[in-house]
């Protein structure tokens, strides 16, 4: 869940000087912290996250403005995949998205396939990803939309290349009814723990799969196409086996989006925010009642390769 963490020295004078100015030329930053869920850090606080950085983990979604310098900023930032502010440097600019659509048609060229489409939010910091499309392996010829090509080129760009947090986290969500014949859901599991491994990053990545069935009760909140991440979201209007290299493998929309948009932080719109808090709520929902499922058979779960019986929990830091 998205809430700011602000040294409280920095919170007052913010607040202190954004309030000395016209309503309408206020920053959205100071808009930012009128709207969402505030905890304010004492100095022991802001310090003991500086000593033992991996903390800020424990809220990985969080928007972090502390008191420290601003090479530990960007040390935490870098290094934990979480946006992290220092009292001198108060831009939030890369979480206000800027539009970015892009439009694909059927064996049509699109730039560089999903290259080009996660352009704008690549660079967004990120300590874990999911990825829900029930039908994403519906299909196995590359022009029809390869899901495992895909899930490989979108991994390709998103995961970062560097992340000191221990396990990177990986989520995959499909419909295991309907995969494609040839498919089993073993062969997928360990395909995607094949993919993983071969992104050849220096730090552990935690692949988890989930195959869905119709019984399921979050089956139907599960219908859009969706990557998401700590501070961004790519939603498909068809599918995420989107391309087959940089063609297109249907006509459709994909859209990448950070948390908010101007409009939103004026008042007057939505921030791409809900979709993310909505889908994280579906598959908590999941989480919080798979242990209590007399049938699992429900669903399948799988992590890293291994086929697992039942899933306790899932294990994704997003959930």
């Amino acid at each position: 869940m998205f809430k700011v963490l602000i040294t409280e020295t920095i919170y007052q004078s913010i607040i202190s000087m954004e309030e000395q100015k016209d309503a309408n030329k206020r920053s959205f930053l100071y808009k930012l912290l009128k709207q969402q869920q505030i905890q304010r850090l004492t100095c022991e606080e802001t310090n003991y996250l500086k000593t033992h950085p991996k903390e800020v983990l424990k809220t990985p979604s969080a928007l972090f403005v502390l008191d420290i310098t601003p090479s530990e900023a960007q040390n935490i930032q870098k290094s934990y995949g979480v946006v992290c502010l220092d009292g001198e440097h108060l831009n939030i600019a890369p979480l206000i998205d800027v539009n970015d659509i892009h439009i694909s048609n059927e064996r049509e060229r699109l730039g560089r396939g999903w290259d080009s489409v996660l352009d704008s939010v690549e660079k967004l910091p990120s300590n874990a990803l999911l990825l829900t499309d029930r039908y994403l392996f519906a299909f196995r010829s590359p022009n029809a939309g390869d899901g495992l090509s895909n899930i490989s080129d979108i991994l390709q760009e998103l995961l970062p290349q560097q992340f000191l947090g221990g396990d990177y986290h990986v989520t995959v969500v499909f419909d295991n009814i309907k995969m494609h014949d040839s498919y089993t859901f073993e062969e997928i599991a360990t395909k995607l723990n094949r993919i993983k491994m071969q992104m050849k990053r220096d730090y552990p990545i935690m692949m988890e799969v989930i195959g869905i069935t119709p019984n399921s009760s979050i089956y139907n909140k599960l219908h859009n196409r969706l990557i998401v991440s700590n501070y961004y979201l790519v939603e498909a209007g068809h599918k995420l086996a989107a391309f087959n290299k940089d063609k297109g493998t249907a006509r459709q929309m994909l859209i990448p989006m950070s948390l908010f948009t101007e409009g939103s932080l004026n008042g007057i719109s939505t921030p791409p925010l809900k979709a993310i808090d909505q889908t994280l709520a579906t598959l908590r929902e999941f989480n919080n009642s798979v242990s209590a499922l007399t049938d699992h058979s429900v669903y399948l779960y799988a992590v890293n390769g291994k086929r697992m019986g039942k899933c306790i929990r899932i294990k994704n830091r997003l959930i």
